[in-house]
């Protein structure tokens, strides 16, 4: 009986990070600056606190991500083709703005998955045509994969979609169209972070006692010019960073949509900790503060620049967090950066 020979890995693959390479999708918008600086947002976490039960704290935040594209790697199926995933590496740190102490560190990869389309190929090297419906069900609608590792002993496995737009006119002052709405905590029309007990019961002394931390946290930090409202829908503090926007790529995934998930370590599980992890980044392009899309640039200058902003989300569950009921408490970042 005649037998194929084992194979080496074949140089066919041609595995190597490119910038250029057409499969990052809206990956590529990241590779426009590796690294992303901004100091405009703000943090909102709950914590256990004992006698108490929560105690909120908001800090205004410097934080910066570096991105680096990895090289592809594909996934072979025996009757469905193959999916290529192109990568960006990624390394994100979060500090509180005045003292610079780090709130949170993360590393991991942003993906974008693609189907194979080339004919069958009997050496299984090649990326082999992917059938639509196999596309469909496992690719198309939900392509993008965010994938990383927090200290506190989290892993997040979140996925979705992303879109892009450009505006004409340059738009300001209006992001929420981008942000995918549903994925997040809202009423309806608007994001509205709320505490909610977990065996749904009525919230309303848990949302007094919230609102009131609230306040109180914003003098702490020395912001009582900012009103409790915004931390309930941030979308304004995105809005206020959001000036001449070009184009903008939308990018969503969520670990609540049967594709993903978070896993925590024992003493998270048992103690706090996060139930979810729901994240929209917005890459823009943003016209250059006195160009206004007309002027022509000199050589050393140009009419744009790269934008990110983002909304992040962690819902948290602490076991008897408020008058000895489980409760499901608001953890969330915003921030706008600057490529440089």
């Amino acid at each position: 009986m005649k037998t194929n020979a084992l194979a080496a890995t074949p140089n066919v693959f041609n595995r190597k990070a490119d910038v250029n390479d057409a499969g990052l999708g809206p990956l590529a918008a990241l590779a426009n600056g590796n690294q992303w600086i901004g100091d405009t947002g703000f943090n909102l976490m709950v914590v256990p606190r004992p006698g108490v039960g929560f105690l909120v704290m908001i800090s205004p935040l410097f934080e910066t991500h570096h991105f680096e594209v990895s090289a592809s790697a594909p996934n072979r199926s025996a009757q469905h083709g193959t999916a290529q995933n192109t990568a960006i590496k990624y390394s994100q740190t979060v500090a509180e703005k005045n003292s610079k102490n780090i709130l949170h560190e993360e590393n991991g990869m942003w993906l974008n998955q693609t189907p194979g389309t080339l004919a069958e190929d009997g050496s299984g090297y090649g990326l082999q045509h992917v059938d639509p419906a196999t596309t469909r069900e496992y690719l198309s609608n939900n392509p993008l994969l965010r994938s990383g590792t927090i200290p506190h002993g989290n892993t997040i496995h979140a996925i979705g979609n992303w879109s892009a737009a450009d505006l004409t006119p340059p738009a300001s002052g209006d992001v929420q169209p981008f942000i995918k709405l549903a994925n997040f905590q809202n009423n309806g029309s608007t994001l509205e972070f709320l505490p909610m007990y977990a065996d749904g019961s009525d919230p309303t002394d848990l949302h007094a006692a919230y609102l009131s931390q609230i306040k109180q946290a914003l003098e702490v930090v020395g912001r009582s010019d900012l009103s409790y409202e915004e931390f309930i829908n941030p979308i304004g503090l995105l809005n206020a960073q959001a000036k001449d926007v070009t184009h903008v790529v939308s990018m969503a995934v969520s670990t609540e949509n049967g594709h993903g998930g978070v896993l925590n370590v024992p003493f998270e599980r048992a103690f706090a900790h996060p139930r979810a992890f729901i994240c929209t980044f917005m890459i823009e392009t943003v016209l250059t503060p006195g160009f206004k899309g007309n002027a022509s640039p000199t050589a050393d200058e140009r009419s744009t620049f790269m934008q990110l902003q983002y909304l992040q989300s962690i819902p948290m569950f602490i076991p008897k967090g408020f008058n000895g009921k489980d409760v499901i408490f608001p953890h969330w970042n915003v921030n706008t950066l600057i490529a440089v």
